[in-house]
């Protein structure tokens, strides 16, 4: 896949550097995207018994480390609401993890059923419209490319060191007397030899593969986004230099302003086309995301303030901070993003209307005219086309997240 991708982009792209610089992009968002192919695709036919292994592999995965475990956890919750003993910060400790299990499989689901979407984003990243590079507007691309393996790696890490402090130092410091993740099924007790010591191993197997899915899926998304930047700003560079001087030559020498104003155009609406595709795919995600964040981050924060004796819980309130700070960066960047975006994309009108357009023939000034009012409106990442992704529904969601706090802080009195 890579080495085609590379053949690719080098017959259409003259400029090596361009090339391998783009490819870099590409392969970026590929290797994130590779996590995903045991669920997306299967590579091989109907009829073949590899097809059929595959599809048995997924099923016994998905039953196991996505059905399971909030089974097990949400039979828990429902057992310490009916007896009525147990504390608003455990019921809400548990409930956390289960909306942090479901948002995964959730998540997963929705692009498993928009896979053809995520396609027909790699094959408009691989368009003509994205590939026309010049060596300065080459630092975009590095710059976008630094930022998305940043975030993959600082991801990883905060979800390493969460699995490790969760289900191995915290109940390591607890002597192993309780289980990682609080579960409980109906055929037998979870705490009981030997079904005590199956369930703690199950939990250090599927946990670790449920996150790492988890941080797959939202860095992937990440890539897109700033592919997204990247672009407005090759564009909005274009922009600016269409009468600038280019490789020590004036461009009007050599073609019209029509034609490179006509050649940024095409540009623009291909990047419209892919924020618009990319809502398509990604919409219904950045849904799910605010809503269940909002709940995961408020009984969260119920769990921390609840500690009883600080001190003798010192790994207990490193991870549930660590947790809820995680939680929040994640949905900061989100929405962080889609602002950029919008920004940017406000900005192109800006670029254009300064542009010494006096002179230009009324023709080219009719075509400017025009363009400057198509980008009036408003380019915005709407979740599932009803909330757009910006700061502003950050702080929202914020804010529904105190609400969340202050009820079950409420119940907890």
């Amino acid at each position: 896949m890579s080495l085609m991708l590379r053949s690719n982009l080098s017959t259409a792209i003259d400029d090596l550097d361009k090339a391998e610089c783009l490819a870099d992009t590409l392969e970026n968002l590929l290797k994130l995207d590779a996590l995903l192919g045991l669920w997306f695709y299967i590579p091989h036919d109907f009829n073949c018994l590899k097809f059929w292994l595959h599809i048995m592999c997924r099923v016994i995965t998905g039953i196991f480390v996505f059905i399971i475990p909030p089974l097990g956890q949400s039979i828990c919750v429902i057992k310490l609401i009916l007896s009525r003993d147990a504390e608003i910060q455990e019921i809400a400790g548990i409930i956390n993890l289960v909306l942090t299990e479901m948002l995964t499989s959730l998540k997963l689901l929705d692009l498993r059923c928009r896979r053809s979407l995520l396609t027909e984003l790699k094959e408009q990243m691989e368009g003509s419209e994205f590939l026309h590079f010049h060596r300065p507007q080459i630092h975009f691309i590095e710059k976008s490319i630094k930022v998305s393996e940043k975030l993959f790696v600082w991801l990883t890490i905060g979800v390493v060191i969460d699995i490790t402090v969760h289900i191995i130092i915290v109940p390591a410091v607890h002597r192993f007397q309780f289980l990682p993740v609080k579960m409980d099924f109906i055929f037998f007790d979870v705490y009981k030899y030997p079904y005590f010591d199956i369930i703690f191993i199950y939990q250090i197997l599927y946990k670790p593969t449920l996150l790492l899915t988890f941080v797959a899926i939202q860095t992937l998304r990440w890539g897109f986004l700033l592919c997204t930047i990247s672009q407005l700003d090759v564009l909005i560079y274009n922009l600016k230099g269409m009468k600038k001087l280019d490789e020590g030559e004036n461009l009007l020498d050599h073609e019209s302003f029509d034609e490179v104003f006509k050649r940024n155009v095409i540009h623009h609406c291909a990047i419209i086309k892919f924020i618009k595709t990319f809502e398509a795919a990604f919409g219904g995600q950045f849904l799910l995301f605010f809503i269940f964040n909002s709940c995961i981050i408020g009984t969260t924060a119920i769990e921390f303030f609840s500690i009883q004796n600080p001190l003798n819980h010192v790994v207990d309130i490193f991870w549930i901070f660590g947790f809820l700070f995680m939680m929040i960066i994640i949905l900061f960047i989100d929405c962080y993003f889609g602002s950029i975006i919008t920004e940017k994309n406000s900005y192109i009108s800006m670029v254009v209307y300064c542009h010494p357009w006096i002179n230009l023939p009324k023709n080219t000034k009719k075509n400017l005219i025009i363009f400057i009012s198509r980008n009036q409106r408003t380019l915005t990442i709407n979740a599932a086309k009803l909330v757009p992704v910006s700061l502003t529904t950050f702080t929202k969601v914020m804010n529904w997240t105190y609400k969340c706090f202050a009820l079950l802080n409420q119940m907890k009195d």
